[in-house]
């Protein structure tokens, strides 16, 4: 009986969607200690205004660099009396973890607020370890960390990452591809310091072996070490069985 290992592999579609996340969380708490941060950037054109209005227009192959997060765009608006930044067109975001890209972005700093609309796709290659690598070259490897870590494509409408609440959320019809594994539900929460994921709406899953998992209502996994489960409303799904000879 495989059920376990459907859980598994719904488990490991979401988890390694934020897999890179937490491990960035470290970095930045160590740096929220300082009082400043550099943060470097270059454009071909800059125009800023001063007095009331207190903006700047950076245009043609913008470029900021903040540890080792790169953002690029064509074009960024700055409100300074506001503290937002927007890239009315297409915006890339790369780090050695994660690459993600959308029509159009923006950060409201006061709310700690990043957001990423329109055709999101988010390509994310967390780092493994000797033992997981070696694990993922084994074609019949049960390890589940490297089963959770392996390259996760998730796209989606928009993304919203809460960066001091340490939530990201994304909305409009979330679908999560990870080799011959995929899920889907409307809507998708992850909650960072509750170790908490939640598929809401219309969820479902398949895995390698055809296995299948859904639910109208929402599924929510719990990855808090000890403390490892998923719990779900009107659940349905299949799941396959050794039969011998």
């Amino acid at each position: 009986m495989r059920i376990k290992a459907l859980v598994i592999i719904i488990a490991a579609i979401v988890v390694a969607a934020v897999v890179s996340v937490a491990a960035q969380d470290t970095t930045k708490a160590k740096t929220d200690a300082k009082k400043s941060e550099d943060v470097l950037y270059r454009a071909d054109a800059s125009v800023a205004k001063w007095g009331d209005a207190n903006t700047a227009v950076l245009s043609g192959n913008v470029k900021f660099v903040h540890i080792d997060t790169t953002l690029t765009s064509d074009k960024i608006l700055f409100d300074h009396k506001a503290n937002t930044a927007d890239s009315p067109g297409p915006v890339k975001i790369t780090d050695p973890e994660c690459d993600i890209t959308g029509k159009k972005g923006s950060a409201d700093f006061k709310k700690r607020l990043g957001v990423v609309e329109g055709d999101v796709m988010m390509l994310l290659k967390p780092k493994l370890t000797p033992e997981e690598q070696k694990a993922r070259q084994d074609k019949d490897s049960q390890d589940v960390k490297a089963k959770l870590k392996e390259p996760t494509t998730i796209s989606c409408p928009k993304l919203e990452y809460q960066y001091k609440k340490k939530i990201a959320t994304a909305t409009g019809g979330v679908s999560f591809k990870q080799e011959k594994r995929a899920a889907s539900a409307d809507k998708a929460i992850y909650d960072i310091k509750a170790e908490k994921v939640t598929l809401i709406g219309h969820v479902k899953a398949v895995d390698e072996n055809g296995q299948t998992f859904e639910t109208l209502d929402q599924v929510t996994f719990s990855l808090k070490k000890g403390d490892e489960k998923m719990e779900g409303t009107n659940v349905s799904g299949s799941f396959k069985i050794d039969m011998e000879e």
